[in-house]
């Protein structure tokens, strides 16, 4: 038999021969389509089947996101097990279309390149000082659906600017500096309203270093995760049709070993 792939008006998008042996009651039926048009998938079926048990109906957990990674580091720092970027790449593989640059020296050229065709997520590593024209690109384009995650990073923390869901601190948080701890924080559970509830929080996550959140009244509205302290570590904000994610940590080992736990992929998932 068939199986055809139909979008929202019923046209046909593609369409996978399967075969069943004598006893088999499962059969693989793989699809060869382009990101675009699988994202565009609302119901499969099996052709010349009228009956409800040979439709099935997709919903949003069907569609894979592609993304896009921008790291602030000069080519010469970003090696391998430390890069930015590493980390990250590594954590999404899985489960979205990572998108590349051509010009991965530049980072608002890199920027520009991702924007310029459709995209779901914009990953921004240790960013900081983008230009007037860049900012209104990123933030003309969360407005309009787009999800921007940004870690933190020591340029960042020391030139910021408004794209970021709550004001920051200039500096952060380190051992050993002027607003420290004695030793590394570790994360708290998540609460009822993250969408990160339900995940389990190693012990051995720890904390050394992390941009610091402005006091505000609705600052915890904001937070999706934190320290036990009681610190943000992840917080985020609706832009429009978008959102605005800011990791407070490096998205490397830096400031934290929380990119080379389990936690991390749960997390970006």
């Amino acid at each position: 038999g068939a199986v055809r792939a139909l979008d929202n008006e019923g046209n046909v998008l593609g369409e996978a021969r399967f075969a069943l042996s004598d006893g088999e009651v499962l059969a693989p039926v793989p699809f060869d389509l382009p990101l675009e048009l699988r994202n565009r998938i609302s119901r499969l079926e099996i052709a010349g089947e009228a009956s409800a048990g040979a439709v099935v109906l997709a919903d949003e957990s069907w569609r894979r996101r592609n993304a896009g990674i921008v790291s602030g580091a000069s080519a010469e720092e970003a090696q391998p097990l430390l890069s930015d970027i590493y980390y990250v790449r590594r954590a999404l593989a899985p489960y979205v279309e990572l998108r590349d640059t051509t010009d991965e020296r530049n980072a608002e050229a890199a920027i520009e390149e991702l924007l310029s065709a459709p995209l779901s997520v914009l990953i921004l590593a240790d960013i900081g000082n983008l230009t007037e024209p860049t900012r209104e690109r990123i933030d003309a384009w969360v407005a309009n659906g787009g999800m921007l995650i940004r870690f933190a990073g020591p340029r960042l923390a020391e030139h910021g600017d408004e794209l970021v869901p709550v004001p920051l601190r200039t500096g952060g948080r380190a051992l050993g500096g002027a607003l420290s701890w004695s030793t590394p924080q570790s994360l708290a559970p998540f609460e009822e309203d993250s969408p990160f509830f339900g995940i389990d929080v190693p012990e051995d996550v720890t904390v050394s270093r992390q941009v610091l959140a402005e006091p505000m009244p609705d600052l915890a509205r904001h937070t999706w995760a934190r320290l036990t302290d009681g610190t943000p570590l992840v917080t985020a904000a609706q832009r429009g049709r978008g959102a605005i994610v800011l990791f407070h940590v490096t998205a490397n080992r830096d400031w934290s070993s929380l990119p080379i736990s389990g936690l991390f992929v749960e997390m970006l998932r």
